[in-house]
């Protein structure tokens, strides 16, 4: 059971780092790109992918890890920067007069989750 469960969460971290499982027929291009994304060859992703390196302190389950923590908080930030984005128009768009600063501050603070998101 444990070698499922440590199989599994590598399986969705790679998920993460792609950004969507594999397709029908796609999972050759699909770990071709989940491999230069984080630093390793297709083979090891492929090992990964497949379970046969289920040591999960093995320094290609790492990086999958950690590239996967970056692009979940990419995401998290590009959704975070768009909430903001939608609360300013509607503010601007009910009382352009009265809220004005915090359209400001909103669209400012977007501007910047955007521009940490792109580094």
């Amino acid at each position: 059971m444990l070698e499922k469960l440590s199989k599994m969460c590598v399986r969705q971290a790679m998920i993460d780092v792609a950004g969507s499982p594999p397709g029908y027929g796609e999972q050759p291009r699909w770990l071709t790109a989940v491999a230069k994304q984080i630093g390793t060859s297709y083979r090891t992703a492929r090992s990964l992918w497949l379970g046969e390196i289920d040591d999960p302190d093995h320094w290609a389950a790492k990086a999958v890890k950690r590239e996967a923590a970056i692009a979940k908080a990419k995401r998290e930030a590009a959704e975070l920067a768009k909430q903001f984005e939608n609360l300013a128009g509607k503010l601007n768009a009910k009382h352009q007069d009265i809220y004005s600063a915090d359209v400001a501050a909103l669209l400012d603070a977007a501007r910047v989750i955007r521009g940490l998101d792109r580094t």
